[in-house]
């Protein structure tokens, strides 16, 4: 996959996940009305992201539905060292991990925004991002994934370099040398 290699995180990072609408080609779908499931569902892909104080990122695709301890310590592992204060919701999948990383953990309760003046808003920014990013492709299927989120923190360290001539002509022999059929 297109995916970079990731910052080690410092100082105060922001943890958060976001579930994102894949497709499945040649599944069909038997009962119209259960077609598409809102919330944590198996139908979705676990988009994990993390981002500190001096903006490093950290984003990984995950499992489908609800991710574990086990994940999420496989992606942070080396990521995340133990001098860190980590923020994040309190999602039972956390606990764990923040055992097992020996981090300080500030865990929001949920039904709250902030909790000693910490808040999530960095991580939902970047989440936001993604989403915008990801909306431009309509429709992409689990398979390929990982390809766009490798794009999309290939844009994101490439900022000053961007533009959409630029990005098309990356793009193009990206998906030229991944695939038989060629992009024009």
């Amino acid at each position: 996959s297109l995916t970079a290699e990731d910052r080690i995180l410092d100082g105060v990072v922001y943890l958060d996940e976001k579930l994102s609408d894949v497709k499945h080609p040649g599944i069909t779908v038997e009962d119209k009305e259960s077609k598409k499931k809102r919330g944590i569902s198996d139908q979705k892909r676990n988009i994990v992201c993390a981002i500190d104080e001096h903006n490093n990122k950290v984003i990984q695709v995950s499992e489908r539905g609800r991710i574990h301890t086990k994940n999420l310590y496989e992606i942070y592992k080396d990521k995340i060292p133990s001098q860190c204060t980590v923020v994040s919701d309190s999602l039972r999948s956390y606990h764990g991990l923040m055992k097992k990383l020996g981090v300080k953990w500030i865990k929001i309760p949920s039904g709250k925004k902030e909790k000693d003046g910490y808040t999530l808003d960095k991580v939902n920014r970047l989440h936001s991002s993604i989403e915008l990013f990801l909306h431009g492709y309509r429709g992409i299927s689990d398979k390929y994934l990982k390809n766009y989120i490798g794009l999309y923190k290939m844009k994101d360290q490439n900022k000053n370099y961007y533009n959409k001539t630029t990005f098309k002509g990356i793009y193009k022999k990206i998906m030229n040398s991944m695939c038989e059929l060629r992009y024009s």
